[in-house]
C-alpha cells in the first residue's frame, strides 16, 4: 500500500473503513494539480473509525522515523520516533482506562506545548475519551464554566495550573479523576476532600503495557475533538467534532503541502483548534515530522533561530507573527523552508509581499473555522492572487448567498456558506451542543459559517469580516477586516481592530484601536503620522474618525480580537463622557491635515 514504506513490519491488520482513509490520503500525496484534486476527491463513508488505533499505530508500528520534535527557548529537547509514541500512547491509553475512563468521558487539556499533550492526544483517542482542549490563561471561573457547560469528567494539568484549576470551587465534585504532570524534582500534592479527586501523578502511565486493546467499537460519528469557540460576539460555544474529523483534515494536509519529508512548524498554543489543525492531525495524515517549540513569551528571533537549528522546510504562522518577523534581519539565518501558509486573520498583500521578500516562499493563504477544517485555500501550485483567501477546497461546495440563501453575483457581498446536501464534507462540525444555537447555523442544506465574503469571476474569495461586524456609516458599508488591512500596513502599527463608534455629530463612524510595535511610542505625534497616512491610502468614507493607542488587545484562547469588548470599553466611555487616555480625533488635527469640516 503507498504511504506505508514497505521496510516496516505491518503487524496489525488494515481495517476496510481505514483503508478508504488511506487510499484518499495517498491520492491527495500524490495529486498534480487543484483541478486533479477537485475532479478526484470524494469523502469516503466511514462507518467504525479511530484515528489513532486504525492509522496512526498502522503507519507508526516499526516506524523509527522522527514522528515529533520538542524543544523550548531554554535549551531541552527530545525528539519522539513513530514508533516510540506508537507505545507511550498505548501505555496513557492502558493507565486513564485504569483510572476508569471510559468510552464516551470528557477530557480537558490544560497544557502547555509538549510531547505529553501528543502522548495524551493519541492515548485518550485510544482509550475512548472526547478530547477538550483548553487554554492555559483560563482563570479559576472559566475552568468552572468548562467543567460544567462541557461536562468534563477528567483533567490533565501541567503542574503549574494545578492551583487554577483547584480554584473552580464546586464544578470539581463533577469530576471522576485530576491528572497532574509534574514539574522536574517536584510532586504531586493534593489535599483530600471528600467527593473531590485528588491528583494523580502522569509518571504512573510508564508503569504500563506497552499493547494495548480497545473492548469497545469506535465509530465515526462519536465524539472526538469538543471545542470552545473563540467568542469574539458571543460566549464560547461547545464545537462538537467526531472520529472521521482527521479524515476532514486531508483538505488541510493539501493546503499545507505536506510531504512525508518534511519538517512541519506551526505557531500555536495548544488551547486552539489550530494546534490540532496544524500540529497534530495533518503533518501525521501526511506521515512527516512536526516540530514544537515551548516558550513564555513569543521571541521572534528565537523562533527563527530553532527554525534555522531544526530544518524546518514548512512553516503556518498567522498574521500578527509576520508582522513581528517583518522587524528581523533574515539574512542573519539559514532557513529550509519550502512552504508557508498563513491563516486566523487574513493577510494583507503587503504582509503577503514582505514575506516572499524575507524567504524567497510564496506565503499562501487559508480559511476554516473551529466549526471545519480548511474550506478555501490558495493550494500548492495555484496562483495565488493579492488580497483573496484562494478557492475552495477539494471535497467542499462553497458558496457565497443573501440573507435567503439565493446565490449573489461574482463581485456581491454575502455569506460563505458549505453545502452539507447531498454530502456533508466530513470536516464539518456535528454540532453545537447547543440544540437551539444549531438552527442558526443549519439552513436548507447550508452551514451558515457567520463570515462574509464575495467571489470573483475567477472564482477566488475575498474576506470581508463577521457577519456581526460588519457596519454602516454614512450610509456606506463598513469591513472592519477592510480598513484593518489597511491600516496595519504602516509600519508602527502591530495590530489594529476597528469598531463603529459615535462621533460629535452623533454619526456612526469608524473607531481604530492600535497597538504599536515595541519601538513606537503612543502620542500625539504618532496619532499625527497614522492620521495622515489613513488620509493618503483609505477612501473617505472609511476612514477611522478617532484612534486609540492601547498596549494590548482583549483576546479570545486563539488570539482573536474582542471587538465586543472593545464596544463596550468605548460604549462606556460615551456613557461617562470621557475619552481614552491615548485617544485622538482627527478632527483635532484640521490644521495639519488641511481638513475642512463636512455639513
Amino acid at each position: 500500500m503507498k504511504g506505508i514504506n514497505p521496510k516496516f513490519i505491518i503487524m496489525k491488520e488494515i481495517t476496510h473503513d481505514a483503508k478508504k482513509f488511506f487510499d484518499l490520503r495517498d491520492f491527495i500525496l500524490n495529486v498534480k494539480s487543484y483541478e486533479e484534486a477537485v475532479k478526484g476527491f470524494k469523502w469516503p463513508r466511514i462507518t467504525k473509525f479511530n484515528w489513532a488505533t486504525d492509522y496512526f499505530d498502522i503507519i507508526a508500528e516499526n516506524n523509527n522515523k522522527t514522528a515529533l520534535i520538542f524543544a523550548d527557548t531554554d535549551g531541552n529537547e527530545e525528539s519522539v520516533t513513530f514508533e516510540e509514541m506508537r507505545i507511550r500512547s498505548n501505555k496513557v491509553a492502558n493507565f486513564l482506562s485504569d483510572l476508569g475512563i471510559q468510552k464516551g468521558d470528557r477530557v480537558m487539556l490544560m497544557m502547555d506545548a509538549s510531547v505529553e499533550i501528543y502522548e495524551l492526544f493519541l492515548g485518550i483517542m485510544k482509550a475512548g475519551g472526547s478530547i477538550i482542549p483548553a487554554s492555559t490563561l483560563l482563570s479559576p471561573a472559566d475552568i468552572s464554566d468548562r467543567i460544567i457547560s462541557g461536562n468534563v469528567k477528567y483533567i490533565v494539568a501541567h503542574q503549574k495550573y494545578v492551583d487554577k484549576i483547584d480554584g473552580a470551587g464546586e464544578a470539581l465534585y463533577r469530576l471522576k479523576g485530576l491528572i497532574c504532570i509534574k514539574e522536574p524534582q517536584k510532586d504531586c500534592t493534593c489535599e483530600t476532600k471528600e467527593n473531590i479527586p485528588c491528583w494523580v501523578d502522569y509518571d504512573e502511565y510508564k508503569k504500563y503495557e506497552s499493547d494495548f486493546e480497545s473492548n469497545f467499537i469506535t465509530f465515526s460519528t462519536d465524539n472526538l475533538f469538543l471545542f470552545f469557540t473563540s467568542g469574539t460576539t458571543s460566549k464560547p460555544k461547545l464545537v462538537m467534532h467526531p472520529h472521521h474529523y482527521p479524515v476532514g483534515h486531508l483538505t488541510t494536509m493539501y493546503w499545507l503541502g505536506l510531504q512525508p519529508d518534511d519538517i512541519h512548524y506551526n505557531i500555536s498554543s495548544p488551547g486552539w483548534a489550530k494546534f490540532i489543525w496544524s500540529s497534530f492531525l495533518a503533518p501525521w495524515n501526511a506521515g512527516c515530522t512536526t516540530f514544537t517549540l515551548k516558550y513564555d513569551q513569543f521571541d521572534p528571533d528565537k523562533v527563527l533561530e530553532a527554525m534555522d537549528k531544526y530544518k524546518i522546510t514548512s512553516l503556518c504562522a498567522p498574521l500578527s507573527v509576520w508582522k513581528l518577523f517583518g522587524t528581523r534581519d533574515f539574512t542573519k539565518y539559514n532557513l529550509s523552508l519550502k512552504k508557508m501558509v498563513s491563516a486566523g486573520e487574513p493577510v494583507n498583500p503587503e504582509i503577503s509581499k514582505m514575506a516572499k521578500e524575507l524567504t524567497g516562499v510564496e506565503l499562501r493563504e487559508g480559511y476554516g473555522q473551529t466549526e471545519t477544517t480548511l474550506m478555501i485555500g490558495t493550494f500548492p501550485g495555484m496562483k495565488a492572487k493579492p488580497g483573496s483567501i484562494g478557492k475552495v477546497a477539494p471535497g467542499y461546495e462553497v458558496k457565497i448567498l443573501d440573507q435567503k440563501l439565493d446565490e449573489v453575483s461574482p463581485g456581491r457581498d454575502g455569506q460563505i456558506c458549505a453545502a452539507t446536501y447531498p454530502v456533508k464534507p466530513l470536516g464539518l462540525l456535528t454540532a453545537y451542543e447547543d440544540a437551539n444555537l444549531n438552527k442558526n447555523i443549519f439552513k436548507g442544506g447550508w452551514y451558515l459559517t457567520g463570515d462574509t465574503a464575495y467571489m470573483d469571476e475567477e472564482g477566488y474569495f475575498h474576506f470581508v469580516g463577521r457577519v456581526d461586524d460588519v457596519f454602516k456609516s454614512l450610509d456606506y458599508r463598513i469591513s472592519p477586516f477592510e480598513v484593518e488591512s489597511e491600516i496595519i500596513e504602516h509600519p508602527a502599527v502591530l495590530e489594529v481592530g476597528v469598531i463603529p463608534t459615535v462621533d460629535d455629530r452623533n454619526r456612526i463612524v469608524p473607531k481604530a484601536f492600535i497597538v504599536l510595535n515595541d519601538e513606537y511610542t503612543p502620542n500625539r505625534k504618532m496619532a499625527l503620522e497614522i492620521f495622515r497616512f489613513i488620509r493618503d491610502n483609505m477612501a473617505p468614507y472609511k476612514r477611522p474618525r478617532s484612534i486609540e493607542f492601547l498596549s494590548e488587545f482583549p483576546k479570545t484562547i486563539s488570539a482573536k480580537v474582542m471587538r465586543k469588548d472593545l464596544r463596550a470599553y468605548d460604549e462606556n466611555l460615551k456613557k461617562e463622557n470621557k475619552t481614552g487616555e491615548f485617544e485622538f480625533f482627527e478632527r483635532e488635527f484640521s490644521t495639519e491635515l488641511n481638513l475642512r469640516r463636512r455639513k
